[in-house]
C-alpha cells in the first residue's frame, strides 16, 4: 500500500513524540465540577512513584503493544494495530522500530541528526537537530506538526507536561500477567487510564488516551512490556542508509499540507 508523503507523515506522529495532552480533570462524581475537584491523595501518590521511576532511568526499551481507533467520514470505526521496539538513552537519542497494520517504519536519532525510514518503500527523511530529545521532540511538533501519546516515554522530564486537576485510584489490576495499580483521570476533552506495575520497580504497564471531543471518541491503548535497563539497553542510534533513497517529504509533508 502506497501512502501520500501527508499520510506517512501523520501515521508516523503516532510512533514518535510529545506528552500527554494538558488535562483539564473532571470528578469521579458525575455530581462534582471541575472546580471543586482534586487528585485523590493514593492516585496522586501512585502517579508520583511512576514518574520519579521513569525518570530515574539513563538507559532503557520496552515494547508496546499498540491499538489506535482510525474514524472515517461515514463514522465507522476501525481498530489499527502496532508493535514497536523502543530504545532510549538519555539525553539525547533513541530508536524506535514500529511495524503495524498501516505502516512499517523505522526512527533513530543521535543527538545530531533525526532520520525516519519506511523499509518497504526503500525511502527515508532526515533533519539536522543537535539537541536533546526533548528539544527534538519541541521541534518535530511545532515545525513540523508531529506529536504523539507515547511521548512521555521518550522524554528526560517525562512526568513535566502533565498537569491534573482531579482523578482517583481505580484498584489493583493485571497487565499481562503483572499486578499493577490502575489510575483514571477524566478532562473535559481527554480521558486517560494509567497502569503503574505494583512493587519496586513502579514503571508503566499500560496506557490508554480518549479524545472525548473527537467524532467516535476515539481511544489509543498501549501495553508496554519487557522493560530492560541499564547496560541490558544497549542499542542502535545510527541509521543505515544504504539501499534507501532520501525523500524529505515523508516529513515536511504534514508542514506543507500535502
Amino acid at each position: 500500500m502506497h501512502l501520500a508523503p501527508k499520510a506517512v507523515a501523520l501515521t508516523i506522529a503516532l510512533a514518535l513524540c510529545i506528552g500527554l495532552p494538558v488535562l483539564s480533570i473532571a470528578a469521579k462524581s458525575k455530581n462534582t465540577t471541575v472546580e471543586n475537584t482534586v487528585v485523590d491523595e493514593k492516585a496522586a501518590q501512585l502517579l508520583a512513584q511512576g514518574c520519579k521511576a521513569l525518570t530515574a532511568l539513563s538507559a532503557y526499551s520496552f515494547q508496546a503493544t499498540v491499538t489506535l481507533d482510525k474514524v472515517y467520514q461515514d463514522g465507522s470505526k476501525i481498530q489499527t494495530n502496532r508493535s514497536m521496539l523502543v530504545t532510549v538513552q538519555r539525553p539525547g537519542a533513541f530508536r524506535i522500530e514500529t511495524d503495524g497494520d498501516d505502516f512499517h517504519a523505522i526512527s533513530v536519532f543521535d543527538g545530531k541528526t533525526f532520520s525516519l525510514a519506511l523499509p518497504d518503500q526503500k525511502i527515508y527523511a532526515q533533519i539536522s537537530a543537535a539537541l536533546d530529545t526533548d528539544g527534538l521532540m519541541d521541534l518535530l511538533a511545532t515545525k513540523y506538526g508531529i506529536e504523539s501519546p507515547l511521548g512521555d516515554l521518550l522524554s528526560n522530564q517525562p512526568c513535566a507536561k502533565m498537569t491534573t486537576k482531579a482523578g482517583y485510584y481505580v484498584g489493583k489490576s493485571k497487565v499481562d500477567g503483572v499486578v499493577c495499580n490502575h489510575l483514571f483521570f477524566q478532562g473535559k476533552d481527554v480521558d486517560w487510564q494509567l497502569w503503574i506495575e505494583d512493587g519496586p520497580v513502579n514503571l508503566p504497564r499500560k496506557l490508554i488516551i480518549t479524545e472525548k471531543k473527537l467524532k467516535m471518541s476515539p481511544q489509543f491503548t498501549a501495553v508496554l512490556s519487557g522493560w530492560k535497563t541499564g547496560e541490558d539497553a544497549k542499542g542502535n542510534f545510527s541509521f543505515d542508509a544504504q539501499g534507501f533513497t532520501r525523500d524529505d517529504s515523508v516529513i515536511l509533508g504534514v508542514q506543507q499540507g500535502k
